[in-house]
């Protein structure tokens, strides 16, 4: 506040004229500004992700790529999931987190794309490409408290964070991170379209900036321990001349030269003898021989680039200068050029004595003067007597339009993703992931090429719970043809079934017998579970299916009575989501529920948890008229046929129910026995005729599908 000062003591002396002296004392272009030098931010800092108190939030104008401070974050939050292989049940472990990251100190009115650990994390349709919800808020002064963070912390212990510019995730999805945070960045737009120089320079200096440059900038991040810190990098990198008025730091309002005449050189305020021109110049050496500037660049997704300009072909000092400012690559080119050409211009200066009608000279004006045809900037001005000593320094102009390519990068996809499809699987435990208790299979694809995880919310009997979809996508469609009943015991060569899957870029593979038998392409189509050893493309997501396996894990009752239009599934835990249910819902509906998506529901049997039907039903009649049944068991926990080993019960205890009709009459037995005798004079309460037998094994959570044999008495 010395010109201040100065200028009103002066007013106070000698009128008009003595104002002028004392305006003129001590101006100069303020190269110090508002604070002492510091190291000033650098180019990468905004991608530069912190949780450290203290961390410097930046004020954002325009569009730009930042990374912002994480100001709060719950722990982990855990969860269980089943898969394997059957005989090989594996458990995992999938992490969610929620968080919130402060992005600008300035108000902004909108976040467009995320990446996270460089990869796209939110579209620029404001779709997240993993599960979890995403909220913003602009940081106005009236910013309500976030209720998560509310609800987490207590509402009078919880920031409203006004005036910032807030991200909040709620259960992130990090299975995709390796079950960690990831380092995320965010495309924050401050202000919609470009902003004149003079706007920022203004607002990030909290007024003290006035100055009438109007080139615009798409993005800049004004940050740093100063205002100085702030602003320098931009008032370096275009030049901007400011002076001290004694109120604010101006920049030159004239930028016409005013032409100096042979007889104003050389004034003297005590007679002696003064140089018309006192010219000085800078060793070569002191300018750089070549300068690069960084910058962001918005063609590559705001990842920083650089424009270097050379000043001749020699070896010299390099200078590396950092604009935390969007250019594109033009124009980086073009400002690259004309900063070392300031800087080369800057070796050259000049001191000229002037007389007295000079003293409204102000620094940053332009004078030209009769000896040179070049145009010089007033870089100080002062007073020796009512002399106007003025030390000039040569004048550079815009060095034009000068073209250059940016690069390429290889920029992550931004697939939206559009309504899911959704399936409920309720089939025996084949996939090992199920046996714990009741527990639905939930299947879910989309028509895009991508995947993230979705919330689904299931419901049954008047509740719901939430979910997520599988990690990743379900191979999910419907059956094209009808398929028709076929053998279980042999491979089925007569029968086929188109189907045509939801995502055409999918696709099925054909296997051999030895895979087959191994558990390969393994699938439910309706609700029996086949395996397929053919699988021939017909075209547009479509595929033929053949030589079949049928009636896997004990499906025998659901190969016959198939249609089109049902749902086909390939069976693999990673794509299916298991989705556990309480004890009661068996027998009730189940329904699946995603927003945008439509609503699917089935009649929930709990396949998982009932015992497989029994096999190899057989009667015979004795010598005494009785009639003996026999059967084998099957278990839900084993599948394969081991010689001299029984299979698994699965059940808390062996027992069967025997149901016996004929046309007139009906008997019912129960055993814990795999036979059962009934006797003759049970059969003749029931009569002659055709009689049909049924077998079922009971278990802890119902019964088995039943097996069935028809036979004539006597």
């Amino acid at each position: 506040m010395a010109t201040l000062v100065l200028s009103t003591a002066g007013n106070a002396l000698g009128g008009s004229v003595g104002g002028a002296i004392g305006a003129l004392i001590g101006q100069s272009i303020d190269r110090e500004l508002l604070a002492p030098p510091r190291r000033g931010p650098r180019v990468g800092d905004l991608n530069v992700q912190t949780s450290s108190y203290g961390t410097q939030v930046p004020r954002v104008y325009g569009t730009m790529r930042v990374a912002g401070s994480v100001v709060w974050a719950t722990d982990l939050v855990e969860r269980e999931q089943s898969g394997g292989a059957k005989g090989q049940p594996d458990v995992s472990y999938s992490y969610t987190v929620s968080f919130a990251v402060a992005l600008s100190s300035r108000r902004a009115s909108s976040v467009k794309r995320i990446w996270a650990d460089g990869n796209l994390l939110r579209g620029a349709a404001g779709d997240l490409k993993v599960g979890g919800e995403f909220r913003f808020y602009e940081g106005g002064a009236d910013q309500i408290v976030d209720p998560l963070i509310g609800s987490a912390e207590g509402i009078r212990n919880t920031p409203a964070y006004r005036d910032i510019a807030l991200a909040v995730f709620e259960d992130l999805e990090l299975a995709s991170f390796g079950n960690r945070i990831p380092f995320l960045t965010f495309e924050v737009e401050a202000d919609e379209g470009t902003l004149p120089l003079r706007e920022i320079l203004s607002d990030a200096s909290g007024g003290l900036i006035e100055s009438d440059r109007d080139e615009p900038l798409s993005g800049f991040a004004a940050y740093g321990g100063s205002i100085r810190d702030a602003v320098m990098p931009l008032i370096d990198s275009y030049g901007v001349e400011l002076f001290d008025d004694g109120t604010l730091l101006r920049g030159t309002a004239d930028v016409t030269a005013a032409r100096i005449s042979e007889d104003d050189l050389g004034n003297s305020a005590d007679d002696e003898p003064r140089p018309r021109i006192q010219r000085e110049q800078e060793p070569a050496q002191s300018a750089p021989a070549s300068l690069r500037l960084t910058y962001y660049d918005p063609s590559r997704d705001y990842q920083t680039g650089e424009a270097r300009a050379l000043a001749s072909e020699q070896t010299g000092k390099e200078t590396q200068t950092q604009l935390p400012a969007v250019l594109g690559a033009d124009d980086a080119k073009s400002l690259v050029h004309d900063m070392i050409a300031r800087s080369w211009a800057a070796r050259d200066r000049i001191t000229v004595s002037l007389p007295p009608r000079y003293l409204g000279l102000n620094p940053g004006s332009r004078l030209a003067l009769p000896t040179n045809l070049a145009v010089w900037t007033v870089e100080t001005a002062k007073l020796d007597g009512f002399v106007v000593v003025a030390e000039l320094r040569s004048f550079v102009g815009g060095a034009g339009a000068v073209p250059a390519d940016g690069g390429r990068i290889v920029a992550s996809p931004d697939i939206e993703f559009g309504p899911l499809s959704l399936a409920l699987i309720d089939i025996p435990d084949l996939t090992g992931s199920l046996s714990s208790g009741p527990a639905i299979l939930l299947a879910a694809s989309s028509e895009q090429k991508g995947w993230r995880r979705s919330a689904v919310e299931i419901g049954f009997g008047g509740q719901t719970i939430a979910v997520r979809t599988a990690a990743f996508k379900s191979v999910l469609g419907h059956a094209v043809t009808a398929l028709q009943p076929g053998p279980s015991e042999l491979i089925d060569n007569a029968s086929s079934v188109d189907i045509e899957l939801i995502d055409q870029e999918q696709w099925l593979m054909s296997c051999d017998d030895e895979a087959l038998f191994a558990g390969t392409n393994m699938a439910v189509i309706g609700r029996e579970v086949i395996q397929f050893g053919d699988a021939v493309s017909l075209g547009e997501g479509r595929f033929r299916l053949s030589r079949l396996l049928r009636a896997r894990g004990g499906t025998e009752w659901a190969s016959a009575g198939h249609m089109t239009g049902e749902t086909f599934c390939l069976l693999d835990a990673a794509t299916l989501q298991r989705v556990a249910l309480p004890n009661w819902t068996l027998g009730g509906v189940v329904t699946a529920l995603s927003n945008g998506s439509p609503n699917v529901s089935m009649g929930f049997a709990g396949a998982n948890v009932r015992p497989l039907s029994p096999v190899n039903l057989a009667a015979e009649r004795t010598s005494a008229g009785d009639l003996q049944l026999s059967w084998i068991r099957r278990s839900r926990l084993g599948y394969a046929w081991v010689d001299g080993i029984d299979a698994p019960l699965g059940e808390a205890r062996e027992q069967y129910r025997l149901v016996i009709t004929c046309a007139a009459n009906s008997r019912e037995y129960a055993t814990d026995q795999s036979g059962f005798t009934v006797g003759a004079s049970d059969l003749a309460e029931l009569g002659s005729g055709t009689i049909v037998i049924e077998v079922q094994q009971v278990g802890d959570f119902g019964t088995s599908p039943a097996a069935r044999l028809t036979t004539i008495y006597p």
